[in-house]
């Protein structure tokens, strides 16, 4: 079945697991938050590598080893860690990246750009402190 809004595997990865690792009393490997995700071990060590790249895990190796924040979560909005993996949302929407548009106007009118930009705003708004998880 489609989707309308098309988040990648790996920024919905990145996403959930930093939200795992803010919640998390003690390290959390690769391991456990692919348990956890349902998620491919290999594509998960990626994903967490690059938030390690960029700051916002600390990683270890070992027995003892695991990924913790290197931030405060209440200091971390969503809209930062998909950008981390998406690169910045794109201020104008067309699913054709074909210019100049052939159209006097959108076919899809200001929906799909209104959906964009409401999107980005309820990823900077809402910070990672800010996301439950089931008992």
């Amino acid at each position: 079945m489609a989707s309308f809004i098309g988040i990648s595997e790996a920024a919905s990865l990145a996403i959930h697991s930093m939200a795992l690792i803010a919640v998390s009393e003690e390290r959390m490997n690769a391991g456990q938050i692919a348990k956890t995700t349902g998620a491919s071990r290999n594509h998960l060590a990626k994903v967490l590598q690059r938030l390690v790249k960029y700051g916002f895990l600390d990683s270890n190796r070992g027995p003892k080893g695991g990924f913790v924040l290197k931030r405060d979560a209440s200091k971390i909005n969503l809209l930062e860690i998909y950008q981390i993996i998406e690169g910045k949302i794109e201020e104008k929407y067309c699913s054709i990246k074909n210019m100049p548009c052939p159209f006097t106007e959108c076919i899809y009118g200001s929906v799909a750009q209104d959906f964009t930009t409401h999107f980005a705003d309820y990823l900077k708004n809402k910070k990672l402190s800010e996301i439950k998880i089931k008992s």
